[in-house]
């Protein structure tokens, strides 16, 4: 062995003992500790986001929704409904969850179907009768053929769930799940989403395909009604399982099996033919049973035919507009306020009776029989009855209406019937004062309790057992926190899963390597 050959063999000998005794020295075991510690934390970290992704997927209700109204969790009166559902039902979603959750090529409003996507599978997790499925039509063509009461062909169909309950099905359309802009759809032909009414569309169809025997609403037709103006009435009780239909009385009569008549601010008089057969079908053969709800309008009408229906079962309708002078009742005017319940019969089985009823542009429903008539809502403090016949530029203030302040309180809704009111199955003709109680405005807000009122007076005249489900849509507020999109989903998920570990890591590193500098 040459000397070039033992230099370099000596040199190698002490850099493998300097290797040795650097890794057997105080230092080196507390950095190896450290990183061993280190690197068994972020495989804790990493399976905790793995496990907790699997048992969000398996169980939805375990995710925490962090936005400030709930806007990913399902409504009270929605998990009630799941939990006392004892059919099968299955819902087919018409495309691939990942087309679904991406929003369906939407012009904008994506994040709705994510919104949406965790609400159905909320609903499957809520209930062991409810099966929730993603079927691609593109690849499965044949999945059509077992729903031949559902019009596939029809452009303006746009089929987007499926509601199988077995012998019965129903189709919910893109528009009966989201709502959208309509004026950019009419310009661009592009859908632009601003809200989702999922929750609402499945449950009413849940409602549709396990509600035996519909109990039958009649909207009465021909004297000059508004059909947008009842419109929210129309879909609130549809929602709620009602079968509505529209009936010109002028051409047809009222259907037998209809238990309930609803006339919506008729603008001219009832004819006497009309009004004849609205007196048959309320006589039902002698059965009785039956109950017309009508709300007059809010401003002076000649209705002679009508008030003398109204007189027979102890009512009279007020020529003239109610108001309130007492700031704890009144809302922006003395025409709006809010009424008072006044009989248990009718909220005894309301979900929430401290919530109250609003008014707008209300006439005083007068009990003229208190032997055949009760009152339903009303008001007793600082309250009159302002006459259609004043000149309403002369009120100027308070002080002006003092004269038309009334001691005994104003009636806003009564009941009537030809003999008590109290028998179940007496006929029965109910007036409300305002029609604006039952429009768009007041029962599609949670605020107020006019939606649940009308669902619970026509379960309890009606004789249904089922107390009705009030779905609200659910909008997404831009300032809360919350996934909106499947981007957002995918960027949630690298920083949990892949930067925050990695951050831990470099900060571990980087304390590691001065810690042995020191």
């Amino acid at each position: 062995m040459n000397n070039k050959e033992v230099i370099s063999e000596t040199k190698a000998s002490k850099k493998e003992n300097k290797i040795k005794r650097l890794l057997k020295s105080r230092k080196a075991k507390k950095g190896s500790l450290a990183v061993a510690i280190l690197a068994v934390f972020i495989a804790i970290i990493v399976l905790i986001n793995f496990a907790s992704h699997l048992l969000v997927e398996r169980f939805p209700n375990l995710q925490f929704d962090m936005t400030a109204s709930g806007t990913y969790q399902l409504q009270k009166d929605t998990e009630t409904y799941l939990k006392q559902l004892d059919k099968d039902i299955t819902l087919y979603v018409l495309t691939s969850e990942n087309t679904f959750k991406s929003g369906m090529n939407a012009y904008s409003g994506a994040q709705y179907f994510v919104q949406a996507d965790k609400l159905l599978h909320k609903m499957a997790a809520a209930s062991s009768h409810v099966t929730l499925k993603f079927i691609d039509l593109t690849t499965n063509p044949t999945f059509t053929g077992k729903y031949e009461n559902i019009d596939w062909n029809s452009k303006d169909a746009n089929n987007l769930i499926v509601v199988d309950a077995g012998e019965k099905y129903t189709a919910l359309s893109l528009t009966d799940c989201f709502t959208y802009d309509e004026e950019t759809f009419s310009y661009y032909g592009y859908y632009a989403y601003t809200a989702t009414k999922i929750e609402q569309a499945v449950v009413t169809g849940m409602l549709d395909v396990t509600t035996g025997d519909k109990v039958g609403v009649d909207f009465i037709t021909g004297s000059g009604e508004e059909e947008e103006s009842y419109s929210a009435m129309k879909a609130l009780l549809k929602q709620n399982a009602y079968d509505v239909k529209d009936v010109n009385l002028t051409t047809k009569d009222l259907h037998k099996d209809a238990k309930i008549a609803v006339l919506f601010a008729p603008t001219v008089d009832l004819s006497e033919k009309a009004v004849d057969k609205l007196e048959k079908w309320l006589d039902n053969d002698g059965e009785n049973g039956k109950t017309l709800i009508y709300m007059p309008m809010d401003v002076h009408t000649e209705t002679p035919n009508l008030d003398a229906l109204l007189r027979e079962y102890g009512l009279e309708v007020s020529d003239g507009l109610c108001f309130c002078t007492n700031n704890n009742y009144y809302l922006q005017s003395v025409y709006m306020f809010l009424a008072e319940y006044n009989n248990t019969d009718y909220t005894s089985t309301l979900k929430n009776a401290s919530i109250p009823t609003i008014v707008y542009n209300s006439r005083n429903v007068v009990i003229k029989d208190e032997s055949k008539a009760t009152s339903l809502l009303n008001l007793t403090q600082s309250v009159g009855m302002l006459p259609f016949n004043v000149d309403t530029s002369k009120i100027e203030s308070g002080e002006d209406l003092e004269k038309y302040m009334t001691a005994d309180g104003i009636n806003l809704a009564a009941l009537g019937s030809k003999s008590s009111p109290d028998d179940a199955k007496a006929a029965k003709i109910a007036v409300f004062g305002s029609p604006y109680m039952f429009s768009k405005t007041f029962v599609s807000t949670t605020s107020y309790n006019n939606a649940n009122y009308l669902v619970n007076f026509c379960n309890t005249v009606s004789g249904r057992e089922d107390m009705g489900v009030t779905i609200n849509s659910a909008a997404i507020d831009g300032g809360e926190l919350g996934v909106t999109n499947s981007s957002t989903t995918v960027a949630v998920g690298l920083i949990f899963i892949v930067l925050i570990p990695l951050g831990v890591l470099i900060v571990g590193l980087i304390l590691y390597i001065r810690r042995r500098n020191k």
